[in-house]
């Protein structure tokens, strides 16, 4: 007589959660490549039926061509910056901490966005203690978590305005606060804003927001937001302070 089989275990409410994440994050990200792989496609078959058709002028043919084919690249592009986010987001965050002085992060993002910036005609203002603000953090992934708000930031300000990013210490946090004055965020959408792969703009992947909250919360922060539609948006980062230092250099 052969022995009963054993039966499936129960999947635990984390279990059904992890596989729901997972599929939620599967279709979202097909239904984000549908529209530039479709495009490439048209493109190609275009392409193809201008370079069999002998009859053609060659210039022409070279002049089509090459649009072509320059529609295809900025489409592969995008494809590339979508695995890149969707990788950051679902595949393993490996933290490589070092003590950085998060005022250094701020002056050194600045620095680098400050030209495209004033083209928008947005001005940024760094604000920050004389004294340093060190957490232990992987510095190349707090710099793009930083970077991806800044630049929804000016996104949300199309015509203009100020930028500021200021940098305290409200112990046992370092605090990094980046408000603007842009539109604002939509009552309808503040529920949504870390949802992976929702966006209100319409070339936007969706997912910078999920990647930044979550690299903060691998590094055992937070990150909330106040809004004001018309007004603008301030975005609030805290990470734990280093613990190594003495009570007195990270006291507020």
């Amino acid at each position: 007589m052969s022995e009963p089989r054993n039966p499936s275990p129960v999947r635990s409410a984390q279990d059904r959660r992890s596989i729901a994440e997972v599929t939620a994050l599967a279709g979202g990200l097909a239904h984000e490549l549908r529209n530039p792989l479709s495009t490439m496609m048209v493109n190609l078959q275009l392409l193809t039926e201008d370079l069999q058709d002998e009859r053609a002028d060659p210039a022409d043919t070279r002049r089509r061509a090459l649009v072509r084919i320059g529609v295809v690249r900025r489409e592969a592009e995008r494809l590339q910056a979508l695995f890149d986010e969707f990788l950051s987001l679902a595949g393993p965050c490996r933290l490589h901490r070092t003590s950085v002085d998060l005022r250094d992060v701020v002056n050194h993002l600045i620095s680098f966005l400050d030209p495209t910036l004033k083209a928008a005609g947005i001005s940024v203002e760094p604000i920050g203690p004389a004294h340093s603000v060190i957490c232990p953090v992987d510095e190349q992934l707090v710099n793009q978590a930083l970077l991806n708000i800044v630049l929804n930031a000016s996104d949300a300000m199309p015509g203009g305005g100020a930028l500021s990013i200021e940098v305290r210490r409200e112990a046992p946090w370092a605090v990094i606060s980046v408000r603007d004055t842009g539109t604002g965020i939509a009552p309808e959408d503040r529920a949504r804003i870390f949802e992976p792969f929702f966006s209100t703009k319409p070339k936007g992947t969706g997912l910078g927001l999920s990647v930044t909250e979550r690299v903060i919360h691998e590094h055992g922060g937070s990150l909330t937001f106040e809004t004001v539609v018309g007004k603008g948006t301030t975005f609030t980062i805290r990470f734990p302070l280093d613990p190594t230092l003495p009570d007195h250099d990270r006291a507020s």
